[in-house]
């Protein structure tokens, strides 16, 4: 019964640590985030949106309409309307193509860098001018290399080109939920372990219990892609209205929340893994034979087996059927599990061996 308590309790402590993880590596790093942003600029339904926004920006069409209207011959005037949906197709048409240039993308890195940095700063503390007015992404500078391309002279007054990411009167909320994610993320981790290794511990029936972390572990996973399509859908239907923007807002959300899938990915195949190795070391039928079969290597030459898990392993992670986040850290718990995997189950083939079962 405890054994179970603590296995359950590892499950939800799973799903903070990866919220945790996710918010600290990709949420609050600035490096990791314009690596992000520079993802977000690769969708075409992004390139899409940036530059109707930036064209609209560009072009203010009542303005333009009003200047033609005056330069035309009164016969001339009612073109003014088309003349400036032209000017407007243009202008898209030009921004598309800006977009996908390497000037743009060095502008929009910059641009996501100083953004990313207001938010640290008021996540940080930093409660003067800067939290209330909220974090603002200023794409004057993308205007500018839009208007350089067209040929024109963008205006440079008002709120032109600055989106307002997060409200000064919502940064509070937002600053509060960040930093506990990212205070527990260690400690969430550290108990985690704990309550997973407890948990087998204390079983009378340590196989099984293995089985059961390696269920937490998947569980929590499985939870983890279940709310992010949930949180998705609400959050997009909330920004984009079921309007133009949705396909933009849905690569948003799904690439912002890449990392946070590869750490429930990682956990499904860490509980996988560790649910193979509660099999093999169980009372199946089929587990006894996988041992007898694999004793000559395991009991006679362990470096062997070492050897073959290690290249399965490391075909497994090349070949990209093993997630990896968190780089040398995951394949070092990769080969810590494997390894430990190996021992076990060449103790118990020795076992075996000396007393076979009847």
């Amino acid at each position: 019964m405890l054994s179970r308590v603590l296995l359950s309790l590892a499950c939800l402590v799973a799903i903070v640590a990866a919220l945790g993880a996710w918010a600290d590596r990709q949420l609050l790093n600035t490096d990791e985030w314009v690596t992000t942003s520079g993802t977000l600029l690769r969708d075409p339904a992004i390139q899409s949106a940036t530059a109707a926004y930036l064209s609209d920006q560009l072009v203010d069409a009542p303005q333009v309409t009003a200047r033609l209207r005056e330069g035309l011959p009164p016969r001339l005037a009612p073109l003014a309307g088309p003349l400036t949906a032209g000017v407007g197709e243009l202008a898209d048409r030009t921004a598309k193509r800006v977009i996908a240039s390497g000037a743009f993308g060095k502008v929009w890195d910059e641009t996501n860098r100083r953004a990313h940095e207001q938010l640290l700063a008021v996540i940080n503390g930093d409660s003067g001018v800067l939290a209330s007015r909220g974090v603002i992404l200023d794409l004057r500078p993308e205007l500018g290399v839009l208007a350089e391309r067209i040929g024109v002279t963008p205006g440079r007054t008002g709120d032109q080109g600055r989106v307002r990411v997060l409200r000064g009167d919502t940064l509070d909320s937002v600053r509060k939920a960040v930093k506990l994610l990212r205070d527990v993320r260690w400690g969430s981790l550290a108990l985690l372990v704990i309550l997973l290794v407890a948990g087998v511990a204390v079983a009378p029936n340590r196989p099984r219990a293995l089985g059961g972390a390696g269920a937490a572990l998947i569980i929590a996973g499985l939870l983890i892609l279940v709310v992010r399509r949930v949180a998705g859908t609400y959050v997009v239907d909330q920004v984009s209205a079921h309007g133009a923007g949705q396909p933009a807002a849905e690569a948003t959300w799904r690439i912002a929340t890449s990392l946070l899938a590869d750490i429930a990915v990682t956990g499904i195949v860490l509980g996988l893994v560790l649910a193979a190795g509660a099999w093999l070391a169980g009372g199946t039928g089929w587990a006894r034979s996988v041992r007898r079969f694999t004793a000559p290597v395991l009991v006679d030459h362990p470096e062997l087996a070492f050897a073959v898990v290690v290249a399965v392993l490391a075909l497994l992670v090349l070949g990209g059927l093993l997630p990896t986040v968190g780089g040398g850290w995951a394949v070092l718990i990769y080969l810590l599990l494997a390894g430990a995997g190996v021992l076990a189950l060449r103790r118990t083939a020795e076992q075996e061996r000396i007393t076979p079962a009847g």
